[in-house]
């Protein structure tokens, strides 16, 4: 069938080309995105897709090795058209798609949906899109989900365009970025994201009334202080290791995701473009930064990747860490320990006292095994009643493992009060030692440490193995 076209190409066309994001390289903030749908709607492909005059091309791709592909068979040109989002359950079923190359070769696809990317004048420049090759339904809140991380890859594509438009203005005059010019002033306070003018001590010059929402602080607040006082401590020496290099002329930008303190002392996580303004002769003038509020997508990442019960993390977030630890266990030649906790009875506790005590239990114990591990070290919940710790930088290994293990078992056991109950619980701990270069897999140290495990709940439980 025809390709259909939006009504408006040429200036959808122009406002693609204007971000000037074609054929560039991969973005760490973009791939985060694709691959936080791939895991969260459990699909094997995840796309950002920008649909030119002739192709589709990926900013960031998850399962799929081409770079781009035609427009004539590209499901995204079609989406594009949809004022919220195209959703194909089955594409064999569909006329627009049953004979299309894509579903009848590889890589079969049978289910897509695509929500559009947009500029701030509504363009659909391209789209955030999860396919399949089995067909399937979205629920509710999985398309609620795809929806609101296309809002953010929105917003990243829109902040993308005011930089753009902050640059080519700074071509058109160096007195652009003097506050008393009426024309920059209007863009300066009517932008959507935070912009700033900050001397090279740190001091705000000038700041606009985004920045001012993003920060809880009124400008003559900021005047007072510097972006130093307000960065969160963990994130200060990443940003003025940049900034350095931005001053000595090693870079001529750079962009980072940071964490301001806000006035009431909350974190907020932005993310921060940072250029320079030199003077006729060469001298630095003041910085220009570009601050985009991203706390939303972060929670969203957070959630993602934590168990909503206990706060720890979960499967999913394991299936990243893990693979981390072992390479930093290659790297330092220490040993790792991976250790199974199941809880004995759980389910007893549960029926007799009612699933609220035993999420109650779940969250105390929880605490106690955060309590009793390093900060170097990791603690899952894997499901129900099983948990993960990850043990790094042990040595001389298998007796430290038991060692902490012990420990662990110690802090399950002791009495829980719940409600006016006295609740006594105990746990069976089987563990698996990864030896540095080695190269044994994440999912063969899970095996062993579970075969482990169920050894225990069949020899008395409340014990360690091996």
């Amino acid at each position: 069938m025809k390709l259909p076209t939006p009504s408006s190409e040429q200036q959808r066309l122009n406002a693609l080309r204007f971000l000037e994001v074609l054929d560039t390289p991969p973005e760490v903030a973009l791939d985060r995105i694709t691959r936080l749908v791939a895991h969260v709607l459990n699909v094997p492909i995840a796309l950002i897709s920008l649909v030119d005059q002739d192709r589709q091309w990926f900013k960031s791709r998850v399962g799929l090795e081409v770079v781009e592909l035609p427009r004539e068979v590209a499901f995204c040109a079609h989406a594009i058209l949809e004022g919220t989002e195209l959703v194909v359950p089955d594409a064999t079923e569909d006329a627009r798609f049953c004979d299309n190359q894509l579903v009848t070769g590889a890589p079969h696809v049978r289910f897509y949906a695509g929500v559009p990317i947009r500029t701030s004048e509504g363009f659909a420049v391209g789209t955030l899109c999860a396919i399949d090759a089995r067909p399937r339904t979205l629920t509710a809140d999985e398309l609620a989900i795809l929806h609101e991380l296309a809002e953010i890859v929105t917003r990243e594509m829109q902040l993308r365009e005011n930089l753009m438009l902050a640059r080519f203005q700074k071509r058109r005059t160096e007195a652009l970025f003097e506050a008393s010019e009426a024309g920059y002033r209007s863009m300066f306070e009517l932008a959507s994201v935070g912009i700033a003018l900050v001397a090279p001590d740190g001091g705000w010059i000038s700041v606009n009334a985004a920045l001012c929402d993003i920060l809880g602080y009124a400008p003559d607040e900021l005047k007072h202080l510097t972006f130093q006082d307000i960065t969160h401590p963990d994130d200060l020496g990443g940003d003025l290791q940049r900034l350095h290099q931005l001053t000595l002329g090693q870079i001529v930008s750079y962009q980072i995701e940071k964490r301001y303190v806000r006035k009431n002392g909350s974190a907020v996580w932005v993310n921060l473009s940072v250029t320079k303004k030199l003077s006729e002769v060469g001298e630095l003038e003041y910085y220009i930064s570009i601050i985009q509020d991203i706390q939303a997508r972060k929670e969203l990442e957070q959630e993602a990747r934590h168990d909503a019960l206990t706060g720890l993390h979960n499967r999913r977030a394991l299936d990243s860490l893990l693979p981390i630890a072992q390479a930093r266990a290659d790297r330092s030649r220490l040993q790792l320990a991976l250790m199974f906790i199941d809880l004995d009875g759980f389910k007893v506790i549960n029926d007799s006292y009612g699933h609220d005590a035993g999420d109650e239990l779940l969250r105390v114990i929880a605490t106690r095994l955060q309590s009793c591990i390093r900060r170097t070290d990791s603690l899952v919940r894997l499901a129900g009643d099983e948990f993960i710790v990850v043990l790094e930088g042990i040595t001389p290994g298998l007796e430290e493992a038991r060692e902490v293990a012990h420990k662990l078992l110690l802090a399950i056991a002791e009495p829980i009060t719940i409600k006016g109950v006295v609740i006594h619980s105990n746990a069976s701990i089987g563990f698996s030692m990864y030896e540095p270069g080695s190269g044994k897999p994440a999912d063969e140290l899970m095996r062993e440490a579970d075969r482990w495990m169920y050894k225990v709940k069949h020899s008395g439980k409340g014990r360690v193995m091996p």
